[in-house]
């Protein structure tokens, strides 16, 4: 008896709902055939709308009218619009890969995902982004081994001192007990196969003589167009700009290729390359040339000293050399001022939009 109590309640229920869908499905019909018969007793006789003469509106598909005809029912926009999926976040390296691949051409055959990271085909060696390390596949496993190469966000026009956060600050007290304890090392493979050269005497051999601002030097030959172009820069702006004109000539040299590692660390220098090149002056009249040089004489939080303390360059040399894909090392935290650097991509990846 309790059984036969349970099944009559469930049948119950159950002819309720089905009469419920029933009724619901009855009023549905009866509005697409009112929809329908209002269609096809416009005036005129013919289908139009707002939209335009003879202009369909947009359907969701075919219903049964009460003639017996097929019609459209034009559902609401919130019916018929989907929610988007949400962006996937794009993996890292992309943007700093596309940009290498877009301002070196010439050296770069392809850029594209593979096995899971982002990579770069150069004289047929894939190199993947690998964290920033840019490495070959048999060194992808260790790259905490190594300190990423830099790329960053360039931005034109004067000196503006980095801020620098409670954190970062603890660990620039400590900077050169650090760097001495455990020098930094970042794998050369990527800008050996970019810039074409592996040793001293592969770079001694693909470096090109010019003269610069006056002075003799050695440079790459990726580099030596974009140095002739700022030179003529400068030289226009010298005719009329005392202060650029005084500058250059209190040049003591000009300083391109030098096979060498960075000061403290064993990462090979962009002037290794030479890709990078130091303007270097008689007299820096006791202000501080180099990051380092105020960190060994003890100044108090060195990466805060002024414009006015440091060393500097006429604003528009500095002009000159960015608009021709060299970056000015005064902008650095641990500035560099006498130094510029040919890296167009930087500039690329400056000007593209980041992937949020």
């Amino acid at each position: 008896m309790k059984t036969n109590s349970v099944t009559n309640c469930v049948s119950r229920r159950g002819r309720a709902v089905i009469g419920a869908a029933l009724a619901g499905a009855t009023i549905f019909l009866a509005l697409i055939a009112a929809n329908t018969n209002a269609a096809s007793h416009s005036p005129g006789g013919d289908r139009t709308d707002s939209r335009g003469e003879n202009e369909q509106p947009q359907s969701a598909g075919g219903a049964v009218g009460s003639d017996g005809e097929v019609g459209t029912v034009e559902l609401p926009e919130q019916s018929i619009s989907a929610s988007p999926l949400p962006a996937r976040r794009p993996l890292p390296g992309a943007r700093e890969m596309q940009a290498i691949a877009a301002t070196y051409p010439e050296r770069v055959e392809r850029v594209e995902l593979k096995d899971g990271d982002w990579a770069a085909l150069i004289d047929g060696q894939w190199y993947y982004w690998s964290r920033g390390r840019l490495l070959r596949e048999e060194l992808r496993g260790r790259h905490e081994q190594f300190t990423p190469i830099r790329f960053y966000n360039y931005y034109l026009g004067p000196l503006r001192i980095p801020q620098v956060d409670p954190q970062l600050e603890a660990r620039l007290e400590n900077i050169l007990d650090d760097r001495q304890a455990n020098p930094p090392v970042r794998h050369p493979g990527f800008q050996d196969a970019l810039y074409g050269l592996s040793s001293y005497d592969e770079a001694n051999d693909k470096m090109r003589n010019i003269d610069f601002l006056g002075f003799k030097t050695r440079m790459h030959p990726l580099a030596t167009q974009a140095l002739e172009k700022v030179e003529a820069d400068i030289r226009e702006r010298s005719a009329h700009d005392k202060e650029v004109a005084e500058f250059v000539r209190g040049l003591s040299t000009v300083a391109g290729f030098n096979w060498r590692n960075i000061s403290g660390t064993r990462a090979r220098s962009l002037h290794s390359y030479g890709i990078a090149i130091d303007l270097i002056p008689r007299y820096y009249d006791g202000d501080y040339g180099y990051w380092k040089w105020a960190a060994e004489a003890d100044v108090d939080e060195w990466w805060k000293l002024g414009e006015e303390e440091r060393f500097t360059v006429p604003q528009p040399i500095i002009d000159a050399f960015e608009r021709h894909g060299f970056v000015w090392g005064g902008k650095w935290l641990f500035f560099d001022p006498i130094h510029f650097e040919y890296r167009p991509e930087v500039f690329e990846l400056s000007n593209s939009p980041p992937n949020d």
